[in-house]
């Protein structure tokens, strides 16, 4: 079992998980710790220091890069 470290930290939900789909996308093998606490009550982010996502140690340097990674210029105009 990989020891796993947070990479991010994030206060709402639908950000993390954002984050945490992108990484999948990518073969990143990543969790979230705290998401359901922080769900239940919102107050709880502040105690628990956010919504953690966490990734392999191995893997916490390519999960970096592709969280920095900016793909907006790749975006087209409709």
């Amino acid at each position: 079992m990989p020891d796993f470290v947070t990479v991010r930290t994030f206060d709402f939900l639908p950000d993390a998980q954002i984050a945490l789909g992108s990484l999948a996308a990518e073969g990143i093998d990543a969790r979230l710790a705290d998401a359901n606490f922080v769900q239940a009550d919102w107050l709880y982010a502040i105690s628990l220091g956010g919504i953690k996502l966490q990734v392999p140690a191995a893997q916490a340097d390519a999960a970096q890069s592709i969280l920095t990674t900016d793909y907006s210029s790749a975006l087209t105009h409709l």
